[in-house]
């Protein structure tokens, strides 16, 4: 058996990458929607699903022919939450720029190796990474960038040491280390941020909306920022025809951006049942993540008050599912790894499923995830993902074992892929 697993080996080999139209046979088909697996045969043809049939079809002249092997075909995942360029170690924050990109770009290829198709970087990635990656120059799943994360001073992106001189008030830039995020206080500053993150290319727009576990001074309580500074982020966004995401845990917090414009909330784990209520009256999204709050207090580099915070919000985990699902709040798949912890990314889906069947849990990254990213309207230049259907993009993963039975198969995407297409391009096939 023969096996390849980087797009420049087929173009050398005369292998599947030359080809634009592909004939999938003989697979059972997850759709991304239905819990019900469908035996059928799926035609590609320019990166774009052209026909979905329980009938055989004819392989079109110069086509490829692949033989699922009755194995399982699934959309390509999605992850909602992800920061590229915050995989830099704990000990190397701080340094230039280049650094954090180089780091990023070995996380990029993990992600696409492990079956993720999209992410939507939710802060710190430049869109010229983003614009790299999505242009195929590098390695990477299609990126939804949100630029820098728009914080006010003494936020939770607010990066700098306790006794830090603050950048502007001596005319200094106001980017962080690593140009990861940047203070914005007051309207005029939030309007000039978001805009300059737009202008760059972001998708949609990340802003921190109250306290944070990985920052040294803002208790999880904190307020952050004030309603007409949420207003001036929606709004900018909104003239763009896009939307804002917010980073919080608290009721109050999540309140406050919800009554304010926001249409996504980060984390939450913290709300009250009032506050999922309002989430769903508003079709207000949810990301949330499991895995990255087990493993956070043990993560080498925090300080005794992060490992404090983090105990703080693990213990509303439990009850926010039971939320979610209460109400129905519109979620996706989403996992926040920081500092190299991206190895971990199949665990989402294995604790996921203490709280949702394994369809549920493969529907949430999978066309719940792409439902959300498309908020971003016409900044999506990618077309409609995240499902088999007939004219969406062919982002399409070929899965041994029975991942609808138990997604520990997933454990080890080397041997659980057999094949991975981005955007019609095969990228691994192990067939």
């Amino acid at each position: 058996m023969i096996r390849i697993f980087v797009v420049a080996a087929f173009i050398m080999m005369g292998g599947f990458a030359q080809a634009d139209d592909f004939l999938i046979e003989n697979v059972r088909i997850f759709d991304g929607v239905n819990s019900k697996l469908q035996a059928g045969h799926v035609l590609v043809r320019d990166g774009i699903i052209a026909e979905v049939s329980r009938s055989r079809l004819e392989l079109p002249a110069g086509g490829t022919r692949i033989d699922g092997g009755n194995r399982v075909l699934s959309p390509g995942f999605i992850d909602l939450h992800a920061h590229l360029t915050g995989h830099i170690p704990a000990d190397q924050h701080g340094q230039h720029a280049t650094l954090y990109g180089a780091y990023a770009v070995d996380a990029a290829r993990f992600f696409l190796n492990s079956g993720f198709t999209t992410v939507r970087d939710a802060g710190g990635t430049h869109p010229d990474l983003a614009r790299a990656i999505n242009s195929g120059s590098l390695a990477g799943p299609r990126v939804f960038p949100s630029g820098a994360i728009v914080s006010q001073t003494a936020g939770h992106g607010d990066w700098r040491s306790r006794n830090s001189a603050h950048p502007t008030l001596g005319g200094g830039s106001p980017y962080m280390p690593g140009d990861n995020a940047v203070l914005a206080d007051g309207v005029d500053q939030t309007l000039v941020a978001v805009r300059e993150n737009l202008k760059n290319g972001a998708t949609q727009i990340k802003i921190m909306g109250g306290g944070g576990v990985m920052s040294e001074f803002d208790p999880i309580h904190s307020l952050q920022p004030s309603p007409a500074e949420i207003r001036a982020a929606v709004q900018a966004a909104g003239d763009w025809g896009t939307y804002v995401l917010a980073h919080a845990y608290t009721s109050k917090a999540v309140t406050r951006l919800v009554e304010n414009g926001v249409r996504c909330i980060e984390h939450g784990l913290l709300i009250d049942d009032a506050t999922a209520k309002l989430m769903a009256d508003n079709d207000v999204a949810i990301s949330t993540q499991l895995t990255i709050y087990r493993i956070l207090g043990n993560m080498e580099g925090l300080s005794d008050t992060n490992r404090e915070k983090a105990a703080l919000v693990l213990e509303g985990q439990d009850r926010l599912i039971d939320l979610i699902k209460k109400y129905r709040i519109r979620t996706g798949f989403s996992t926040d790894f920081i500092m190299g912890q991206y190895p971990l990314l199949a665990k989402e889906f294995e604790y996921r499923s203490e709280y949702w069947t394994p369809a549920e849990v493969l529907a949430q990254a999978t066309s719940q995830a792409a439902e959300i990213i498309r908020m971003s309207g016409k900044l999506n230049r990618y077309g409609n993902f995240g499902e088999i259907r007939a004219g969406w993009v062919a982002d399409l993963l070929l899965i041994n074992g029975e991942p609808l039975q138990d997604l520990s198969v997933l454990n080890d995407p080397d041997s659980a892929l057999a094949l991975i297409m981005q955007g019609g391009k095969i990228v691994k096939s192990a067939l």
